[in-house]
């Protein structure tokens, strides 16, 4: 076999192979970084569902009228005292609390120093109206254009099946706001709060901060209203919007309206690189390749050898 035969020959078993490897390879790595998306999309998910278990504890904790006033509940002189401790020992938090009758009179008011200027009429709120037929916790997310946002609440202190009394307050948000930043720290996207009306209550990139009151990405809402129809309390999913594809996850806060989200741009996602596993095993296969066209030559030229040479012997 000459030397143009040779090579000739090698690059058409390579070819015969190495064609059909190629067409495998991209199946296989289009395949790898399917599963690197969806393992991203499990990570948001976890994420969100571990952020909203953390802020519906903070919330238990610090953002609970009757838990706060457990120890005093029963009498109205024992609640306005610990009322007013509280508003001393946070004032950070509890911004303002109030008592108020079971017609919604107020017995009593105590705010923190420099506390907002804007009193709140809680007989008149919304939050009292709400809580007064739902006899539960009801409250709604005050967005100030200098101020953190805060939390309007009405909690009744039930007694024989009646509210004895309802505890209200304007809480500041600032707390739960910098654990959701904390949370979010190494987002690759934006992480963040959002009430029912998807309205940032905080985030990691610090726009509700910015623009108090921003309303959540059009992904979000959209994910929102979905969760919402569907009554599940986590929702993760690739949504497609103008053109581009994000990864978003959104998990509700338990005992509350709110939603904990994350959303991240698909083309910031590592497994839009391929993986370098899934790359050496692409190069492994294409030496492997090359390797057996030219063991296969060698096989060839010692097999057609043996054959000529029967061959002139017999002659």
């Amino acid at each position: 076999m000459n030397g143009n035969n040779k090579y000739k020959f090698v690059t058409a078993v390579v070819a015969l192979f190495l064609v059909p490897f190629m067409i495998l390879s991209r199946h296989f790595i289009y395949g790898a970084g399917e599963l690197q998306k969806n393992d991203t999309l499990r990570y948001l998910e976890l994420r969100t569902v571990t952020g909203a278990g953390i802020i519906s504890d903070v919330l238990n904790l610090n953002y609970s009228l009757a838990r706060i006033t457990a120890s005093r509940a029963g009498s109205a002189a024992g609640l306005k005292a610990e009322l007013e401790r509280h508003v001393k020992e946070n004032p950070f938090i509890y911004s303002e609390l109030a008592l108020l009758g079971p017609t919604g009179s107020e017995l009593a008011r105590f705010s923190a120093d420099k506390s907002v200027k804007a009193p709140v009429e809680y007989s008149k709120s919304p939050a009292l109206a709400e809580a007064k037929q739902t006899l539960a916790p009801a409250g709604a997310v005050e967005y100030g254009e200098y101020t953190p946002p805060a939390l309007v609440l009405s909690e009744p202190l039930l007694k024989g099946g009646k509210a004895e009394y309802f505890l209200a307050g304007r809480l500041s948000l600032a707390y739960i706001g910098e654990v959701v930043r904390l949370m979010g720290r190494n987002s690759r996207g934006n992480f963040g709060l959002v009430d029912v009306g998807g309205q940032i209550i905080a985030d990691s990139m610090s726009m509700s901060i910015v623009k108090p009151g921003l309303k959540a990405p059009a992904e979000v809402i959209k994910m929102l209203s979905v969760a919402t129809e569907r009554d599940t309390p986590t929702f993760t999913s690739e949504v497609n919007f103008k053109g581009r594809t994000y990864l978003a996850s959104i998990s509700n806060v338990g005992g509350s309206k709110w939603w904990i989200y994350e959303i991240m741009d698909a083309a910031d996602m590592p497994a839009r690189n391929i993986p370098p596993w899934a790359l050496r095993v692409v190069v492994s296969g294409m030496l492997l390749i090359f390797i057996f066209g030219i063991i296969s030559y060698r096989l060839a030229v010692y097999w057609l050898k043996d054959k000529e040479t029967e061959q002139d012997a017999a002659q």
